[in-house]
């Protein structure tokens, strides 16, 4: 095997075309954390499952700013990074914490499978929509974030009722134009917002790592965190004019 001198390494890493290969890689890896994810929800072992989604959402985070950053769709536009990072997505996000919620018993005997049917249907058709997004970069309709819905319902001990509610009214807002916010695209209170979900990334870990205890500041950053999210969505849906003015 032929080992290129540093400075050719250099020259070949800082190529357009091998840094667009490299985001495509990045994304498409999140397929793989979906592999582990998997195998660690039929393992019976929900922590690593939830790391594995944790850090599927890492990568999935990373690779559009920096494919814009590079212009990767010019460089490289035999493969469409939009739809691969939906394929990932709904494997990573939509699939396997339905196989987790069936999993780990967190709905009563017979509805985990009628409740999973549901977030997968109208999972895909929100991965369909042609407007899942608005011009100032709000989601319309819950994105379909269940790798972090239904963790922090497992890590609170959720009662089946309250799970079954959650994914009801997440579910039907697919279908809907309630806003979600971008944290990292919607740039007003983006510090906040940015911090919050970095929280709850932090606490979901954290609770995960010392399951089944439920500390207290865990408990108060896994409801404050989606509160927020919620509260700031519910704030641009009936509000709209007010904040497209102050935006």
């Amino acid at each position: 095997m032929t080992v290129l001198p540093h400075s050719e390494t250099e020259t070949t890493l800082r190529h357009p075309i091998a840094k667009g290969w490299l985001v495509h890689c990045v994304t498409a890896s999140g397929a793989i954390c979906g592999m582990f994810g998997i195998i660690a929800v039929a393992d019976d072992q929900p922590r690593e499952a939830i790391l594995w989604l944790v850090v599927a959402m890492i990568l999935d985070g990373i690779d559009g700013p920096v494919a814009r950053a590079w212009s990767v769709t010019e460089h490289v536009p035999r493969i469409d990074g939009f739809a691969l990072d939906l394929i990932v997505d709904f494997v990573t996000c939509v699939v396997i914490p339905v196989i987790f919620l069936h999993r780990f018993n967190m709905l009563s005997p017979g509805m985990s499978l009628i409740v999973g049917a549901f977030i997968l249907f109208v999972g895909a058709l929100w991965m369909s929509r042609t407007d899942q997004m608005t011009d100032d970069h709000w989601f319309n309709g819950f994105p379909g974030e269940w790798n972090m819905a239904i963790p922090t319902l497992y890590l609170l001990d959720a009662s089946p009722t309250v799970v079954f509610v959650v994914c009801l009214a997440l579910g039907l807002s697919q279908l809907s134009n309630w806003k979600f916010v971008h944290p990292m695209k919607v740039r007003r209170f983006r510090p906040i917002t940015a911090t919050v979900t970095v929280l709850w990334l932090a606490a979901v870990l954290g609770v995960a790592a010392v399951s089944p205890d439920l500390p207290l500041i865990g408990q108060i950053l896994l409801l404050a965190c989606p509160a927020y999210i919620m509260a700031i969505g519910t704030w641009r849906t009936f509000d709209e004019d007010r904040w497209l003015a102050a935006a």
